[in-house]
């Protein structure tokens, strides 16, 4: 059979289905195994290597790839296997005259992961799972392969935890050394077989119909990440660990006691801090194995490795993890030793590695979060020398092109401290988090966005692109995405259809800040799509009426059932940005009506839930008796404030009650808040968590209240800085994850509201500047917009402030905040200068 592109192949060791045509018929999925590792090879001769040699990859996992024993890339990228990425890397610089070999390490999960999605029938009840592809000019799958099942990594172990992969534990004595290079003698290998099935011809079965697997290949559409090796800060401690071999590997290095350490346990410890060619040698007794922690000094994300020189048979464990047992809740033991915490889902980012005699290097195949690093050494009574330790730093490779600086040195902290926090969730996808999770959660990239394009600017770009794509991607026949894509989400398991909406809101953001039509047009069809499922499901006014699946929002106690404030004002939101994007396709018709939907259902909103008595909307109101429930929330009223067209006097009253410190409540939302204060229905309001105080803060800046929202971001975010973080939490408590990228919406604030800068026209186009100091004496930065930057110095005046800013060719719209007027403006030395003089009231 002739492809028009080369095969997928794999072991002949995994039929494929004799009754290929009965078994692809969606019957339900083969179980060929979990967590298996193979190596591919394959060779070619070359008379002189090429001067390029752009060679395509995908797997059904993850891989390593190899030229002549030099690593070449890992990935792919994480994808639905309906809309399967594939990397491209130039193998020309590793190739040389003469035989060549290309060699492939495949992981596959067989189970589902947050970066991992498995197929669902089609092709998988025939083949099951696994599958090489490669194509290019020197080498593709449509050449003889070899091909083994590796035991060197054993397959009967525990995940992660419940979303992430299999913990890794790796013998090095059964995996040679050189597989990947020339000179191995790969013939006792199976020869990989095309994955194909059927065919036959036009007057064959069914009329030659052929069964293959990954029919859609596309790019990966984003950049390869960055890597650079970083090293400890200081050694917490060195003890002995009592060996208790029967435990299970997830359990052992956690439970282990820890006892004093022998004298000659540990030599030259401090070179563990280092990077050069000098060795601590590490020693156990019969018994006690030797264990130390690590501290990096800050939480990252990275794959942790070592280099070390060994006689054969030593075991080093390594646990990772972002916090040690009491910090950030009181005192940490001097000793105090990274725990496990399964109710969270941090609970064994474990891996195991048995060396082989000499000098070896391991790197962990999957990263992690890592602040702290508790290392183990087993089984080496003559001492093994440690030469190299520390992790693979790893993220998106952004461009740090924004910059803030203010008077409040907290806030120029909280600035940076969203940015690097960003980085740690910026990897072949948006992630909520490098510790627990590791998922592109749809609601958190509304926010991750808007503040990467505060700190990065276009340079995040493609990753928000790839993300809004694939959120189409899992859309469901009845509209709604999935909560999270791709990944582990069940397909029709727990959905969020709130973070559908957001969804669509993100997507009218990227579309303003980049003027990206393309991306636009190919989600297009889904949102109308999504937007059809709320009008199904909406009851005769078009508002949703107990929504069902998990009706989210944000980590806290605001109302949720019958007719629910958040939810609606929110769906009012997504209508308007999906008119948005309808007007930038030039489709005015279908704008009108999300606007006049919008509308209708901001009315009705206003109108059903506005308690004049206490001059506040309530967050549920009972369709059938229109009797309000007392409940209010600053999500709910914020939602409204955004979203709707209430009159001045309701939204000023409205967000009075919302933020007056006197009934701010946080209540409990468990598991990510266990504890909390019981709302008073009467008296109090529900506080927003980190996430909705980013729509919080964005509708009282609407509303002229950004100096409210600058104390609300002080009082919410400063404490994490204060306390010495150097990333921003889930929460406004530290319970959950301590590196959250939707916590980075102070970015945002940042540069959007007191720099003031904000496209005008989509893609920067024409740029708006509204600057506003509020409490502070100065502020400068920059604000990446197109391909350049706006820088903005604002000071202090007696009249008011002054405001320098500097654009480049970008058309300016230079405008007042509320509250101020813009005395004068005129050009001098290539840059705009603006005073703002104060109204008097």
């Amino acid at each position: 059979m002739t492809l028009f592109r080369a095969p997928f192949i794999w072991t002949p060791q995994q039929p494929i289905a004799e009754n290929w045509l009965l078994a692809s018929r969606d019957l339900p999925a083969r179980d060929d195994g979990r967590n298996r590792w193979f190596l591919f090879r394959a060779e070619v001769t070359l008379e002189a290597p090429p001067a390029t040699a752009r060679t395509d990859i995908t797997v059904d996992g993850r891989y390593i790839l190899y030229v002549n024993g030099e690593e070449q890339g890992r990935g792919p990228v994480r994808c639905s296997p309906l809309a399967q990425r594939y990397d491209t890397h130039d193998i020309a610089p590793a190739l040389r005259p003469g035989r060549n070999v290309m060699a492939v390490l495949v992981h596959t999960y067989g189970v589902d992961t947050a970066f991992y999605e498995g197929v669902r029938g089609l092709w998988q009840p025939v083949f099951g799972d696994g599958g090489l592809w490669v194509e290019g000019p020197v080498i593709d799958t449509r050449q003889p392969w070899r091909c083994t099942q590796s035991t060197a990594w054993i397959q009967d172990v525990a995940q992660a935890n419940h979303s992430l992969g299999f913990i890794e534990a790796h013998d090095a004595n059964e995996l040679p050394a050189d597989w990947a290079a020339l000179g191995f003698d790969d013939s006792a290998w199976d020869i990989a077989r095309p994955l194909l099935a059927g065919g036959g011809g036009p007057e064959s079965l069914y009329q030659g119909m052929t069964v293959r697997p990954f029919p859609i290949l596309l790019p990966r559409g984003i950049p390869q990440l960055r890597e650079f090796p970083t090293h400890a800060r200081r050694i917490r401690w060195i003890k002995g660990q009592r060996s208790l071999p029967d435990l299970p590997l997830h359990k052992r290095l956690y439970e282990e006691e820890l006892v004093p350490a022998p004298l000659d346990a540990a030599r030259r410890v401090d070179d563990l801090l280092g990077d050069g060619e000098a060795s601590t040698l590490i020693r156990t007794t019969d018994g006690i194995d030797t264990a130390f922690t690590l501290d990096f000094g800050r939480i990252f994300s990275g794959h942790p490795f070592f280099e070390i020189e060994a006689k054969g048979g030593e075991v080093i464990e390594i646990a990772c993890a972002e916090r040690l047992p009491g910090e950030w809740f009181g005192e940490v033991a001097e000793d105090a030793r990274i725990e496990p915490r399964p109710y969270i889902g941090t609970d064994a980012h474990l891996c195991r590695y048995v060396a082989r005699a000499g000098r070896q290097r391991f790197r962990r195949f999957e990263w992690c979060a890592v602040r702290y690093m508790h290392v183990v050494v087993r089984n080496a009574p003559s001492g093994v020398a440690i030469r190299r330790l520390g992790a693979i730093e790893t993220h998106y490779p952004v461009e740090e092109r924004g910059r803030f600086s203010c008077s409040d040195p907290i806030l120029t902290k909280l600035w940076a401290a969203g940015a690097y926090t960003l980085k740690q969730c910026m990897h072949d996808a948006w992630e909520d988090c490098p510790s627990r999770e590791q998922r592109q959660w749809l609601g958190d990239v509304t926010v991750e966005n808007l503040a990467a394009h505060a700190a990065f600017g276009s340079s995040a770009s493609a990753l928000t692109a790839k993300y809004l794509m694939q959120a189409a991607e899992s859309q469901r026949p009845d509209g709604l995405t999935q909560m999270f894509a791709p990944g582990d989400h069940g397909h029709n398991a727990r959905l969020i259809p709130d973070w559908t909406l957001q969804w669509i809101l993100c997507a009218a953001d990227y579309w303003q800040l980049t003027g990206d039509l393309a991306t636009m047009e190919q989600i297009w069809p889904s949102i109308r799509k999504a937007l059809g499922w709320f009008e199904r499901v909406a009851g005769p006014h078009g508002l949703v009426v107990d929504m069902p699946y998990w009706h989210f929002m944000d980590w806290a106690g605001l109302g949720r059932d019958h007719q629910a404030l958040a939810l609606n004002a929110q769906l009012a939101g997504a209508y308007r940005a999906a008119a948005t994007i309808s007007g930038a396709l030039e489709d005015p018709r279908v704008a009108r009506i999300y606007q006049a939907r919008a509308r209708t259902i901001s009315a009705r909103l206003d109108a059903e839930h506005w308690d004049q008595q206490r001059g506040a909307w309530v967050d549920m109101v009972d369709p059938l008796s229109g009797a309000q429930i007392k409940r209010t929330s600053q999500h709910g009223i914020a939602a409204l404030a955004l979203w709707g067209e209430a009159v001045p006097e309701r939204i000023a009253r409205a967000l009075d009650w919302a933020t007056d410190p006197n009934r701010e409540t946080v209540t409990p939302a468990p598991p990510v808040v266990p504890h909390g204060t019981p709302l008073d229905e009467e008296h109090g309001v529900v506080v927003a968590n980190t996430f909705y105080s980013h729509f919080v803060n964005e509708a009282l800046a609407r509303h002229g209240r950004g100096g409210t929202a600058l104390d609300n971001i002080r009082r919410r975010f400063a404490p994490m800085i204060e306390a010495g973080s150097s990333t921003l939490w889930e929460a406004i408590t530290p319970w959950a994850s301590l590196c959250h990228g939707f916590s980075a919406s102070p970015t945002h604030f940042l540069s959007r509201h007191v720099l003031g800068v904000a496209p005008a026209e989509p893609g920067f186009a024409r740029a708006r500047v509204m600057p506003n100091l509020f409490d502070l004496d100065f502020a400068d930065g920059v604000v990446p917009a197109g391909d350049a930057g706006i820088s903005v110095e604002l000071c202090r005046k007696p009249e008011g402030f002054g405001a320098v800013i500097r654009a480049g060719s970008i058309p300016l719209d230079v405008t007042p905040p509320r509250g101020f007027r813009l005395q004068s403006l005129h050009d001098r030395d290539g840059a705009t200068h603006a005073l703002f003089a104060k109204l008097n009231k």
